[in-house]
């Protein structure tokens, strides 16, 4: 669980996780409020509590919880926001897609019944952004891009050089390029849409061409990396798993 300047949602979002879950590992990347003190006086046994000094991004947040995660014994792996967001109803079916074979499962907002709740503006924005990755890494089913709920097996995780991928918004982006060339099974299921009183820390006119230009780069190394492998052991497999 990534959190930055989460004081008002973080209670709320850990007590949506629920209690089959061994492990839960919360990274404060450099909060400036009160956050580090809300968690540090949480008393759940369950809890592992990780700070960067600074803010480095939810990415490099992402990834400490990642690194953190393939020191345990974790069989799966999940990602849950700490802005509550994330309907932890929604994780015994994304572990299970995984229990079922898929290496890797996103979260998606617009194959559930409450995608009406998400503001016009950001519908349309990931839209476009979630069509655009989803065209550029080869993906054939429908994709939420953006969404940040995410499951992935450990050993999938283990393959993964997580110093490839972007430190900041657009990590999720990225981490999908990562999981097709490495010829991982990616499937997406439901999630719901929940909006609540959170403040967007995504400044729009830089996170947006950022985006664009992560897409791109992913597309060309998904590009480069097939023609290296069509040159010597054949074409890389288009099926994608998605729902």
């Amino acid at each position: 669980m990534p959190v930055y300047n989460e004081r008002d949602h973080l209670a709320s979002a850990l007590s949506s996780v629920p209690e089959f879950v061994d492990l839960v590992i919360v990274v404060d990347d450099g909060s400036t409020d009160s956050t580090w003190s809300v968690l540090s006086g949480m008393p759940d046994a369950r809890l592992v509590k990780l700070r960067h000094l600074s803010n480095r991004g939810v990415g490099a947040a992402i990834k400490t919880g990642y690194r953190h995660c393939l020191r345990t014994n974790a069989s799966m792996i999940a990602i849950m926001d700490g802005d509550g967001q994330m309907d932890g109803d929604d994780l015994p079916r994304m572990l299970d897609r995984v229990a079922a074979g898929a290496d890797f499962v996103k979260g998606n907002r617009f194959l559930g019944p409450t995608i009406a709740r998400m503001p016009w503006a950001r519908w349309f924005g990931n839209a476009a952004l979630s069509k655009l990755t989803s065209v550029a890494c080869g993906f054939r089913g429908n994709l939420d891009s953006q969404c940040g709920y995410s499951a992935i097996r450990r050993g999938a995780l283990a393959r993964l050089d997580l110093e490839q991928l972007y430190d900041r918004y657009g990590f999720h982006n990225e981490m999908l390029f990562l999981c097709r060339r490495q010829g991982l099974l990616i499937a997406t299921v439901p999630v719901k849409t929940v909006y609540k009183s959170e403040i967007s820390h995504i400044n729009p006119f830089i996170a947006v061409p950022t985006i664009l230009w992560l897409i791109l780069r992913g597309y060309i190394r998904r590009r480069l990396a097939q023609s290296s492998v069509d040159r010597t052991e054949g074409p890389v497999p288009e099926a994608v798993s998605g729902d």
